[in-house]
């Protein structure tokens, strides 16, 4: 067992003995998003936390850097997507009626795609 692990473990066993220590699982949701990059599990930690204490302004600080980790996430997704769709468009090629339409449908289906909500893309 690395020190991730049990570092990891000790957070548990801690907040199993004191559910109701807000701070435990601020601190276990900001180690998860740091060592372990699980940002929907530290996303749910950081919730637990401020449900305990909605008023915590490090709490709230801390999930909205947790919010813009998965947003920025969510646009590299985005963009190799778009590189995909671009790929196949030129893999396609530009000759004849056919590979028009081809490539229009590509693209319409590319931009459908991530124009979707973004609740789509997380786990929450």
């Amino acid at each position: 067992m690395n020190k991730i692990e049990k570092v990891e473990t000790e957070y548990k066993k801690a907040i199993k003995i004191n559910p109701t220590n807000s701070s435990l699982y601020n601190d276990y949701a900001v180690f998860l998003s740091k060592y372990r990059k699980d940002l929907d599990s530290a996303y749910k930690y950081m919730s637990v936390a401020l449900k305990l204490n909605p008023k915590n302004r490090i709490f709230k600080s801390n999930i909205n850097k947790i919010l813009q980790q998965q947003e920025l996430k969510s646009r590299r997704r985005h963009n190799i997507f778009l590189l995909f769709i671009v790929g196949v468009m030129l893999w396609i090629g530009y000759e004849g009626y056919t590979n028009f339409l081809n490539l229009l449908t590509l693209f319409v289906l590319a931009q459908t795609v991530l124009n979707y909500p973004k609740t789509l893309y997380n786990n929450n």
